[in-house]
């Protein structure tokens, strides 16, 4: 890898994005939750991680101390009702 394959995330000399990885990275701060589900404050931390097919985010919330995982549904949410 060259110098020039890698950006600056956010102009701090220290972070760098891989620019293969640049989707990615897009994709997580766009899906990544924000706020606990619990308490509704920010949350502490949400990390990102692959079971199968399925894109789960791990998360902990420093305000109310929950944690959970967060797993997302695609363009629409899947209910349990059966249809009316």
């Amino acid at each position: 890898m060259t110098r020039a394959d890698v950006t600056p995330a956010d102009g701090s000399p220290g972070a760098r994005i891989d620019r293969r990885f640049a989707a990615d990275v897009e994709a997580h701060r766009r899906d990544a939750p924000r706020f606990c589900p619990q308490c509704a404050r920010d949350l502490g931390l949400a990390n990102e991680f692959w079971e199968g097919d399925q894109r789960r985010f791990y998360c902990w919330c420093a305000t109310c101390d929950w944690t959970g995982e967060v797993t997302t549904t695609g363009e629409t949410a899947i209910g349990h009702e059966p249809e009316h």
